[in-house]
């Protein structure tokens, strides 16, 4: 099925909308998912609206979030997001530390108290229209069993770096820690494949 962009962010938006975001949220929500699609990485797409749904109607996510700076030096800080969507304290935070880095040349902000953030790629690139280098991390469900261990007690902890070449194409790199991010089986899942062979193990570890 192919659907226009335009259609799908307005649809996106909407949902958001209805959920309780204010327009500028569900706006940056609708672009920062719809950016997981263009790139091809459906898995932390417009796939992913769904489950912040299910999240907001559970309450575990604020959809009027009072997002904080609690504390702060000139090259570092600390933000409180009120348990906000992370679609939304994501990019807050980001564009902290590229101010910080342009004011002292680093800056680097940690976030407690939000939500799944989509496409972590999204985050780290919003730095190289100021020519800077971004990196965007975040922790994860427990989901991972360590190497010859049963028990699940990782998350898949993506990494993701996007480095300004000039006037090459940038640099980005955007990866879980694991062999596989958890929303490629959620998409295999939903199509009913098969998984590859060394990315899920079995409650006896085989």
């Amino acid at each position: 099925m192919v659907v226009a962009h335009d259609s799908l962010f307005q649809f996106t938006k909407s949902i958001l909308e209805a959920a309780g975001c204010p327009e500028k949220d569900a706006r940056l929500g609708a672009q920062v998912l719809l950016s997981a699609d263009l790139r091809g990485v459906d898995s932390h797409g417009v796939a992913r609206l769904v489950g912040y749904v299910r999240l907001i109607d559970k309450n575990r996510v604020n959809t009027r979030p009072d997002i904080k700076i609690v504390h702060e030096t000139p090259s570092t800080g600390v933000i409180d997001g009120d348990a906000g969507l992370g679609l939304v304290v994501g990019p807050e935070a980001m564009n902290l530390a590229i101010d910080k880095a342009k004011q002292v040349g680093s800056g680097w902000v940690a976030v407690r108290n939000s939500n799944h953030y989509g496409i972590a790629g999204y985050h780290a690139m919003l730095a190289l229209k100021d020519d800077c280098i971004g990196i965007a991390m975040t922790n994860a469900s427990p989901l991972v069993a360590p190497t010859f261990s049963k028990e699940r007690l990782l998350g898949t902890n993506p990494i993701a770096v996007a480095i300004p070449a000039d006037k090459e194409p940038p640099f980005v790199l955007d990866m879980a820690t694991t062999t596989a991010a958890n929303g490629k089986l959620e998409i295999l899942q939903r199509k009913n494949k098969q998984a590859p062979t060394g990315w899920i193990q079995d409650a006896s570890g085989q």
